[in-house]
């Protein structure tokens, strides 16, 4: 079977993130996606199935680099904290409305009209 190709992008991101990898200790995953790459362009029946392969291969090493070089912890952290002040701005507004409505009731009961 001939073996396919990648895009030159790609072959250069997936170089950038073996050399990553062994740069942070992590030699067997560098290894694993060298041979998990290989082994894509040699089995694909056509180039489109080998890019596709490719791309989701540089998404799961991209995230192992991520964890291994503490900015996936420093992304959670950031998206947990904007998740947090947008609660507590739906919050605030709930609360707002909540009083503004109170308010509101308070107004029409002065006007001489009895609770019921």
């Amino acid at each position: 079977m001939a073996g396919r190709s990648v895009t030159p992008e790609q072959e250069l991101r997936i170089v950038q993130t073996i050399l990553t990898l062994r740069s942070l200790g992590d030699a067997a995953s560098s290894e694993r996606l060298r041979r998990k790459v290989r082994r894509c362009l040699q089995e694909s029946t056509d180039d489109d199935t080998a890019i596709a392969t490719a791309d989701q291969l540089l998404r799961r090493y991209t995230k192992v680099v991520r964890k291994l070089d503490g900015s996936y912890e420093r992304e959670r952290g950031l998206r947990r904290r904007r998740s947090e002040l947008e609660t507590r701005r739906a919050s605030r507004f709930v609360d707002d409305e909540a009083e503004s409505d109170e308010d509101e009731g308070e107004d029409e009961l002065k006007g001489g009209e009895r609770p019921l």
